[in-house]
């Protein structure tokens, strides 16, 4: 791929990532963060296009997004984590292959790990009031501790099934759910050192991003395999490897 090729996809899948990020956003108080489906077009752009593009599409165009929404305090983190995110995604993606040994103890691994997350701390910190939607024009909603042990078991299931699909989707499905596993981690790090302690939020509070954050990656994943599989029927592109 040429340099002015790899420009103009950057460009075109950074207005894609700003787009996707800014049309949904639900508000976490607990950290200031919010939900939003970016991680979409970072996948896309790490199938169709390979690490450099998702890279550039993922940090630019979400750190952006960020500054356009009000939540400027994530945005140097955002350029950081979310370009981190996409070059591994594609990264991953490019030096995959059809059979990968240990495919089922990668899929049950990773669907411990998610499954954990969301259960320990959804239930813990999650449970209760929360508000939906950017101040002051917040909906107040109550969330019920069961609901978490429900997605728990849900999510654990989902990722478990991949490991026995013998297919290059689902092999493609474990690993943006591994690449999104360094946006989860590197978002809380954020937050507990830099971005709480600035607001005046407690550092621990960091944790209550999780769940969310896990909810962007498989959500992001889901929405990202169809739309590639559709443009790759389509004709429009050829997957990058």
């Amino acid at each position: 791929m040429t340099r002015d090729k790899v420009l103009i996809n950057a460009t075109l899948f950074t207005v894609l990532v700003f787009a996707a990020t800014v049309v949904v956003t639900i508000y976490v108080p607990a950290t200031g963060g919010y939900f939003n489906l970016g991680e979409s077009m970072i996948y896309v752009a790490a199938l169709v296009q390979g690490p450099i593009v998702a890279a550039i599409a993922g940090g630019v165009g979400a750190s952006l997004a960020d500054i356009v929404m009000g939540y400027s305090i994530f945005a140097p983190g955002t350029l950081i984590i979310k370009a981190i995110e996409g070059y591994l995604a594609g990264y991953l993606f490019c030096k995959m292959r059809k059979s990968i040994s240990y495919r089922k103890l990668a899929s049950t691994a990773v669907g411990l790990l998610y499954a954990g997350l969301i259960l320990g701390i959804g239930y813990t910190y999650l449970s209760g009031e929360a508000l939906i939607g950017p101040e002051p024009l917040s909906i107040v909603l109550y969330i019920p501790p069961w609901i978490w042990i429900f997605m728990a078991l849900i999510v654990n299931r989902a990722i478990e099934r991949l490991g026995d699909v013998e297919s290059e989707k689902a092999l493609t499905a474990i690993v943006l759910l591994v690449a999104g596993s360094t946006m989860i981690l590197g978002y809380f790090l954020y937050e507990y050192f830099i971005s709480n302690p600035l607001t005046g939020r407690e550092p621990i509070a960091a944790l209550a991003e999780i769940p969310v954050n896990i909810g962007q990656v498989t959500i992001g994943a889901s929405f990202a395999l169809p739309i590639v599989s559709f443009l790759e029927r389509a004709g429009y592109v050829k997957k990058s490897r």
